[in-house]
């Protein structure tokens, strides 16, 4: 299926989650080329894009607040929230800060690899979702796009009054 540039990677393009959706209709129409949609909401979801608007897919993993909340819902003594993401946390609350943002992190640059390899070039960084400020200090070069979906549903509605 296609929608304006973005041609959607998924074979039975209804399963493609409509945030992603639209976060890549907005990335494909914006000109910027080649990006890799980080959003970081109740779930880290990545999709690749191409400079041409074709998707090549993604992935979705828990968000780190979700991984904090299953931790906490396991075993109570751990906090659900609170703490400092830091390199070597010296008490509970930040080394569950750290390494629950630090897995996160690590997917995003692990995914930033191999879409380079793929396209033979870096793709943008486009990060959106609640929980996105949070990573963007760790991950170069990555740009906040906080209003992506809103920007794709804009999209959306233009692709739908057009004749």
């Amino acid at each position: 299926a296609r929608l304006g540039r973005l041609q959607v990677g998924y074979p039975e393009p209804a399963r493609l989650g409509v945030d992603r959706f639209l976060a890549l209709l907005a990335a494909s129409a914006d000109g910027g080329g080649a990006a890799l949609v980080c959003g970081v909401g109740t779930a880290l979801t990545l999709d690749l894009v191409d400079a041409g608007g074709r998707h090549h897919g993604g992935l979705i993993a828990p968000s780190p607040t979700l991984m904090r909340e299953a931790l906490h819902a396991r075993a109570a003594h751990l906090p659900a929230e609170g703490g400092v993401a830091t390199a070597f946390a010296t008490d509970t609350a930040d080394a569950l800060a750290s390494g629950c943002e630090g897995a996160a992190v690590a997917l995003v640059l692990q995914r930033m690899e191999r879409a380079c390899d793929l396209l033979g070039d870096v793709p943008r960084l486009l990060l959106h979702g609640g929980g996105a400020a949070a990573l963007a200090a760790e991950l170069p070069g990555a740009s906040m796009r906080p209003m992506l979906v809103l920007e794709g549903l804009s999209e959306w509605a233009r692709a739908q009054a057009a004749p």
